[in-house]
Formats: C-alpha cells, sequence, structure tokens
C-alpha cells in the first residue's frame, strides 16, 4: 500500500492565536519523530517561511557587520534590516495555485530533520483574485490536485494559513484531513474559533467533503482563573472536538526560541513539553484511522 500524507490545516480567522507556531512545532516534532514533512505557507506575510526558510537564522555578526556598512555609507536603516530579513523566493505557493503541476519545482529543502517547505511571499495577495479570474477549472481544489503529485513522499503536510477567508483558504481547507482551530481564551479568539468553525463547516458541506475539527487552546497561563473556568466548560459542551493536550503560555522559553529561531519543542520546557504531547496526539488521532 502507497503511503500518502495525512494534511493538517491550521486556520483561524482571528490573527495572534500561534497558527504559524503551531505548524512549525508540529514540523519540528513530526521530522524529530522520523517522519517526512512538508510545511506549506498559505500566509502572504509568510512567517513560516521567514522562520525555517533560508533566511530564517539568527542573525550573524557577519550579518550585522555588512548592514553597519551599509548604513553608515548612507543608505536608510529600515532598508537595510529590511533587505537582510526578506525571504526572498523564487517560486511559492502562488505559482502552485496557479499551476498545480508546478509543486515539485517550487518545494525547497531545509535545514530541519525531515521537513520541506513550499514556501509564500508577499506575491500571494494576488493569488485569491488568479484564481476568481480564472474560469478554466475548479479554484477551489488546486491544492487538492497539486498534493496528489506529492503525497506519497510525505507523511504529513502542515498548512499555515493567513487570517483571511479566501479561496486560498478554501483550497487549504478541501485538500486537508484535519482542520485545527488554534484558540487563546480571550473574547476575539473565541469569536474567530465561531465563525472560523462555522466557515469550516458550510465549505465543507458545500463541497461534499469530510474534514475532522479540532480547537486547540494556546498561550494559556498556568495560574489563570479564567481559565480554569473556561476550559471545563468548553470541554463540557465541545467534548472530544477539543484537543486533550493545552499550550501553556510561557514568557521567557518562547522569547528565548524566537530570538534565537530555535523551535522551542526542541526545548525541555512546559511549552516545549506541550508541543511534543499535541504531537503525539495527532499522530495516534490519524494513524489509528488506517
Amino acid at each position: 500500500m502507497n503511503k500518502t500524507a495525512k494534511i493538517i490545516n491550521i486556520s483561524n480567522v482571528s490573527g495572534g492565536v500561534g497558527k504559524s507556531t503551531t505548524a512549525i512545532e508540529l514540523a519540528t516534532y513530526f521530522g524529530m519523530q522520523g517522519k517526512k514533512v512538508l510545511i506549506v505557507d498559505a500566509d502572504m506575510q509568510a512567517s513560516a517561511t521567514d522562520c525555517i526558510g533560508a533566511k530564517g537564522q539568527p542573525l550573524t555578526i557577519k550579518e550585522l557587520q555588512t548592514m553597519d556598512e551599509k548604513i553608515e555609507s548612507g543608505t536608510n536603516f529600515i532598508n537595510v534590516l529590511d533587505e537582510c530579513l526578506i525571504e526572498n523566493v523564487a517560486s511559492d505557493l502562488c505559482e502552485v495555485l496557479d499551476d498545480p503541476d508546478m509543486i515539485e519545482d517550487v518545494i525547497v529543502p531545509t535545514e530541519h530533520m525531515n521537513v520541506s517547505l513550499l514556501p509564500a511571499s508577499i506575491r500571494l495577495c494576488q493569488a485569491d483574485k488568479n484564481l476568481s479570474d480564472d474560469r478554466t477549472r475548479s479554484a477551489v481544489d488546486r491544492l487538492v490536485c497539486a498534493f496528489e503529485n506529492v503525497q506519497d513522499r510525505y507523511d504529513y503536510i502542515l498548512i499555515d494559513n493567513s487570517p483571511a477567508q479566501t479561496l486560498v483558504s478554501t483550497n487549504t481547507l478541501l485538500s486537508s484531513d484535519l482542520n485545527i482551530i488554534p484558540v487563546k481564551l480571550d473574547r476575539k479568539s473565541i469569536k474567530g474559533m465561531i465563525v472560523s468553525l462555522k466557515n469550516t463547516i458550510t465549505i465543507a458541506k458545500r463541497n461534499k467533503k469530510n474534514v475532522d475539527l479540532k480547537v486547540l487552546f494556546t498561550m494559556v497561563s498556568p495560574r489563570g482563573k479564567t481559565e480554569k473556568n473556561l476550559i471545563p466548560w468548553f470541554r463540557k459542551h465541545m467534548d472530544d472536538m477539543i484537543f486533550q493536550t493545552i499550550i501553556p503560555y510561557q514568557k521567557k522559553p518562547t522569547q528565548d526560541a524566537s530570538m534565537m529561531n530555535r523551535q522551542v519543542v526542541l526545548t525541555n520546557t512546559n511549552v516545549g513539553n506541550a508541543y511534543k504531547s499535541l504531537g503525539e496526539e495527532i499522530i495516534a488521532l490519524l494513524e489509528n484511522k488506517d
């Protein structure tokens, strides 16, 4: 039996809930377990691309010295920093959405064990218009077609989304087996969860697609009274739609990992261990279905 990748979509119309972080941490963990992973960046902000792509490493002394020289020669500081940090990709998801057969040419390796990347760039802001304008074939099944070309090469495909609800996000949803909605326990994020759940159910039903839905609580204060009240309440009414794993908030290890661009799942911290637990929970959930 040929291997078929499990496709995990991570989305929420609310920003700042940990979508990119969850995608990257899970990809890193699965790779550590010997799984072949493709991370797909479907956000024009390209956070995942910037984190694990060629420009994702910490700034070196040599880079700082080079920037100093440019600044001293009269180049604007902001422009110098932007030029250094911007992720330069020759091709990205936009081309794949236009021509699904291009996917093998767009995927790039990363320095992370067993993890490859289908990058994004600012060009993705044009992708939704391109899909809307193209009447030659369905605008919502491009990623389904693209993944058919590579799904035997990976165990997991993880998709990081922007908060926007577009034809791009419809593509990512309809290509997936599992849709994870990360949620912070505040009113804005919970509203985003509600909108995301409704959109997901509506789109899946309209397109006759079965997608598992799971809610992931992120950035949970270990001592917060609100969280202690809310989480049991949500579990009472949503039952197994909520992951058993909760991602806690820990400022220092998260900041340290971010500054060094080192995934927190590689650390022996509460947050790192939580992402390991989440990875195991997802493996059990998806692989037990085979």
